[in-house]
C-alpha cells in the first residue's frame, strides 16, 4: 500500500462527524429501556435513522432484521467514502468467519441458521454457503481456507463442534493482524494487538475454570499480542490473585481485577467481557482528536457496531420482560 496521505480523508472524516451526530446517547438508551413496550423502545432508532427508510422499521419482533441492515448500511457508507475502502475489509472478515461458524456447525447439526448470518462480509454469505456445501473453497482467502479444512478434518476424527469455534477464532485474528500490518496503520495495528490481548484473557479464564492443561493454552492462545503467552502459561496453575498481580501495571490491569472479582462472585465471565468492550470503547475514542486520517471512520464503525449490540441486549430485555435495571447492568459504554 502507498504511504498515506491523511488529508485525502478530509471529506470522508467530515461526513463521519455529521452522522456521529446520529449515534445513540445516553438520554436516547435510557428512553429505549424506561420503554413501557418493545414497540415504543422500537420508536427511538427510527429517529436515529436506522435502516435504509421508515419501511425497514416493522414491529419489534423484527428488530434482528433491522439490525443486520443497519450493519451492511455502515459498511456501505464507509467503504463508499473512504479512499482506501479496502482496509474495511480487516474487519469485514471478522463476519466472514462468523459465517463459516455458523454454516459449519449448521451442517453438521443439521439445522438451517441462516437468519444469523452476517450479509456484511467480503465473501457473500449465500456465496459462501455453496462454497462450503460443495467443498470448493478454492476462492477463500488461503489463511480462512485452511481453517476451514482444518475444522472438517479434526470434526470428522472427534465429534466435538467446540473445535469450529477454536480453530475459526485463531484463524480469524490470524488474518486480522496479517490485514492490520500490511496497512501500516498504527491505530489498526494497536487496535488488533488489543483485541488479541483481551481474547487471550478471557480464555485464559475459560481454560482455568474447565482445568484444561497448559499445553491445551499453548494451543488456542493467539499470538502477536502484547501479553507474552509465556506468562499466561506460567499462571495458568497459579492463584488468580498471582495472575491478577502479574499485569496489574499492564494497561489492562483494572479490567482483569475488577473482571475477575465479578467472576468469582458470579461464576461467569459476563462481568469481563461488558468491560472488555468499555476497554475498546475507551481506546477508540482517541480518534475524536484526530480530524484527518481514516481513524475516526475506523472508529465510528467500532461505535455503531458496539451501539448495535447495546440495542440488541434493550430489545431481548424488553420482549422477555427482563427488569429494566438488569438491562442496564448489561449495557456497554456508549461511544458518545
Amino acid at each position: 500500500m502507498a504511504v498515506r496521505n491523511d488529508t485525502q480523508y478530509a471529506y470522508a472524516a467530515a461526513r463521519v462527524r455529521a452522522v456521529e451526530k446520529k449515534l445513540l446517547d445516553k438520554v436516547k438508551i435510557d428512553r429505549m429501556v424506561d420503554a413501557k413496550t418493545p414497540d415504543e423502545a422500537l420508536k427511538v432508532l427510527a429517529e436515529a435513522d436506522y435502516g435504509y427508510g421508515p419501511d425497514d422499521i416493522a414491529g419489534a419482533s423484527d428488530y434482528e432484521a433491522l439490525l443486520k441492515q443497519e450493519h451492511k448500511k455502515v459498511y456501505e457508507l464507509l467503504k463508499g467514502i473512504a479512499p482506501e475502502p479496502q482496509i474495511f475489509d480487516l474487519f469485514l472478515q471478522r463476519n466472514d468467519y462468523h459465517n463459516a461458524k455458523v454454516l459449519l456447525k449448521a451442517e453438521y447439526l443439521g439445522q438451517d441458521n441462516d437468519e444469523i448470518l452476517i450479509d456484511a462480509g467480503t465473501i457473500p454469505a449465500a456465496k459462501l454457503k455453496v462454497m462450503i456445501k460443495d467443498r470448493n473453497m478454492s476462492d477463500i482467502p488461503v489463511i480462512m481456507r485452511r481453517a476451514i479444512e482444518a475444522c472438517l478434518d479434526t470434526y470428522n476424527r472427534t465429534g466435538d463442534p467446540q473445535i469450529i469455534d477454536l480453530i475459526l477464532d485463531k484463524a480469524s485474528f490470524e488474518q486480522m493482524k496479517e490485514t492490520a500490518e500490511g496497512s501500516k496503520i498504527e491505530f489498526v495495528i494497536a487496535l488488533v494487538k488489543t483485541w488479541i490481548d483481551l481474547e487471550n484473557i478471557k480464555m485464559f479464564l475459560r481454560i482455568k475454570r474447565m482445568h484444561k492443561s497448559w499445553d491445551f493454552l499453548k494451543k488456542v492462545l493467539l499470538p502477536g499480542g502484547s501479553i507474552s503467552s509465556g506468562l499466561l502459561i506460567e499462571k495458568l496453575e497459579s492463584p488468580l490473585e498471582s495472575f491478577i498481580e502479574a499485569l496489574r501495571h499492564t494497561p489492562y490491569g483494572t479490567i482483569i481485577e475488577e473482571g475477575i472479582a465479578d467472576y468469582q462472585s458470579t461464576g461467569s465471565l459476563t462481568g469481563l467481557e461488558k468491560l472488555s468492550d468499555d476497554y475498546v470503547i475507551s481506546f477508540i475514542k482517541k480518534a475524536k482528536y484526530k480530524f484527518l486520517g481514516i481513524e475516526p471512520l475506523i472508529a465510528y464503525l467500532i461505535a455503531k457496531e458496539n451501539e448495535i449490540k447495546i440495542v440488541r441486549i434493550i430489545m431481548v430485555g424488553k420482549i422477555n420482560n427482563i427488569a429494566n435495571e438488569i438491562i442496564r447492568e448489561r449495557l456497554r459504554e456508549a461511544y458518545v
